[in-house]
């Protein structure tokens, strides 16, 4: 005789959700992994939540039918917590240390007029000082085929969000060295500002400075759909994010 198939419970599918999780330890071991292994497991653990949540719909489906009113509920509420830990999952990388992104330069772009011509039509802004920086930026620097940039907060650098500190510019490049992390070529700038979402929050690209026309030391900075110029003269807070080459 066939066995009937057991529907989904609230016990055993809390107990499936928490494995399919990270944890404080493996999260500080995810964040050290290469982007591509980073973007496998994400991809894993986010189809078994999504499985989990369709079983969710299903247990909470079966209770209504058998009239157990209060296990549906307890079931609804459950579907909803387990909604928002698969957003938060979603987000994951961004929010526990990095953001990964691969660039490979663009083709098109071989000069500072190119560059802004590419940019707008693709319908970004540029600053005056980004126009003026990039006028300056050695375009004759050969780049390599592709690059994995990561998008870091200066206190993560540092082993800790202090929210007071402020880090100077020498600090936070001396300590993304230390660890691993290298500066951007100034002429990757423009691809990486095509390739950053166009509502992502404020990042500057940790790159040997350009002197503007004030004789200012700048670095390219992207906030939203601009690209700019940044002068970080009074330091950074912990909060702030960087762009930098990961080996």
């Amino acid at each position: 005789m066939k066995s009937q198939e057991q529907k989904p419970n609230i016990s055993n599918l809390e107990s499936k959700k928490s494995a399919a999780l990270l944890n404080e330890g493996e999260l500080s071991a995810f964040r050290k992994l290469p982007h591509k292994e980073q973007k496998k497991q994400q991809e894993d653990r986010l189809k078994k939540l999504e499985e989990l949540n369709n079983n969710f719909r299903i247990a909470i489906q079966e209770a209504t039918k058998t009239g157990s009113v209060d296990e549906a509920k307890k079931l609804k509420v459950a579907f909803d917590k387990d909604a928002e830990e698969l957003k938060q999952l979603i987000a994951e990388t961004e929010i526990y240390n990095v953001k990964v992104m691969e660039i490979i330069p663009d083709k098109e772009i071989t000069s500072a007029e190119t560059a802004i011509e590419k940019l707008e039509n693709e319908g970004y802004k540029i600053s005056d000082q980004a126009k003026d920086m990039l006028a300056k930026v050695n375009w004759k620097e050969k780049l390599k085929d592709s690059y994995e940039i990561i998008s870091i907060p200066v206190g993560e650098l540092f082993g800790g969000a202090d929210e007071i500190k402020i880090y100077h510019y020498a600090e936070i490049k001396a300590k993304a060295i230390e660890q691993g992390l290298e500066l951007v070529p100034a002429k990757l700038a423009p691809s990486i500002r095509l390739n950053y979402e166009k509502n992502g929050g404020w990042t500057s690209i940790a790159m040997e400075a350009i002197r503007d026309s004030d004789n200012y030391p700048r670095q390219f900075d992207c906030y939203r759909d601009w690209l700019s110029g940044y002068y970080g003269g009074t330091g950074w807070a912990s909060s702030y994010r960087f762009f930098f080459v990961r080996k």
